[in-house]
């Protein structure tokens, strides 16, 4: 009887040992880190540890209160904190299992992983091999030229075979799939790759601007007769018609100084100065018609055809002043040229692009 309760506590106790290995939940690997022996040294060598542990221990309890309160957001994310919750509800719940495969799909979507694992089975990538080792062999031989020119001297530069230590290596057995081949595109390079397509473009900029002008053309203007007697009189001087009737002529030649003085009423300023009369002629001109001085030729043509008279059929009306008369409009010739912008010193700023053919 003894014998058959000591077998029956040892099946229960094995069944009871089973139903806890089945219900047992999984746990990932673990590797023990920082096994270093800790020491006091950092509490004894700080003033006053006890106030610093409390300043420290203050500072985290306001960081995690912010932290719980969702404080603080717009610093580390453009996201709302339902946003975040969402994602860290979305991330907490991948399995430790699954956690390589989500990286290689994130990988995949971002095409990362073309930058990260280069194929050298693609053809310009092989090429990127030839040139690299080109350069290796010649290196080589940079090398080997150097090394001999130091045994030469007594230089002998080897490697000795030392001691190794190496940290042990850790490895998780995981499931492995079978996956079909990849297939890759073929593509050719037919063309050599020093072969390159400029295009040289050229930014001009005015330095220095002038003006330049167009051929000289013949023009007419009229100036209205009571208008330049009040603002050039010095053009003009009268003569006498009869009694009581005075007509003022406009000419750049004035009558001549005699015996007596000059004659009457001959008082212009410039009455022996004609040049002056010209000079001052073309700059009134020039700002009738609101141009530069030099679009007007230097040599303008009073009215002296007809003994400086005005326009033939005008009328003639007093001035008020001495019995003196005027016609209605005095015509003048001149000569005038369009006036255009240039430019008599240009910058140049070349740009050149190339690009593999």
């Amino acid at each position: 009887m003894l014998k058959t309760l000591r077998m029956f506590s040892l099946v229960l106790l094995a069944s009871c040992i089973l139903i806890a290995l089945a219900n047992g939940e999984y746990r990932d690997p673990t590797t023990m880190v920082n096994v270093n022996e800790q020491t006091d040294l950092f509490e004894k060598s700080v003033d006053d540890w006890s106030a610093l542990k409390g300043e420290l221990d203050k500072s985290k309890d306001n960081a995690l209160s912010g932290v719980k309160a969702s404080e603080g957001f717009e610093y580390l994310t453009d996201k709302n904190s339902e946003e975040v919750t969402q994602s860290a509800g979305s991330l907490s719940s991948i399995d430790a299992t699954d956690l390589n495969a989500r990286g290689s799909e994130e990988l995949s979507k971002s095409h990362l992983m073309q930058d990260i694992y280069v194929d050298f089975n693609r053809p310009l990538h092989k090429q990127s091999m030839v040139d690299a080792k080109k350069l290796a062999r010649a290196q080589n031989k940079l090398m080997d030229n150097l090394l001999g020119k130091l045994k030469e001297i007594g230089v002998d530069c080897k490697t000795v075979k030392g001691p190794m230590e190496k940290e042990p290596a850790y490895y998780l057995q995981i499931e492995t799939t079978q996956h079909k081949d990849t297939v890759y595109n073929k593509t050719i390079c037919e063309e050599l790759r020093n072969s390159y397509n400029c295009t040289d473009s050229v930014a001009l900029t005015c330095k220095r601007k002038g003006k330049g002008y167009g051929d000289w053309e013949d023009r007419v203007i009229r100036f209205n007769g009571h208008a330049i007697y009040a603002e050039k009189m010095n053009w003009g001087y009268a003569i006498k018609w009869k009694d009581s009737r005075w007509g003022w002529h406009i000419s750049p030649y004035h009558p001549q100084r005699g015996i007596f003085g000059w004659p009457d009423q001959v008082d212009s300023s410039w009455r022996d100065n004609p040049a002056a009369i010209i000079a001052d002629a073309r700059s009134y001109i020039a700002a009738k018609l609101q141009v530069s001085v030099e679009q007007i030729g230097e040599n303008v043509i009073f009215p002296s055809d007809n003994g400086g008279r005005g326009v033939e059929g005008g009328n003639i009306t007093a001035t008020g002043q001495r019995h003196r008369v005027v016609w209605d409009e005095y015509e003048f010739k001149y000569q005038f040229r369009e006036a255009f912008d240039t430019c008599e010193e240009w910058t140049e700023d070349w740009t050149e692009r190339c690009a593999l053919k």
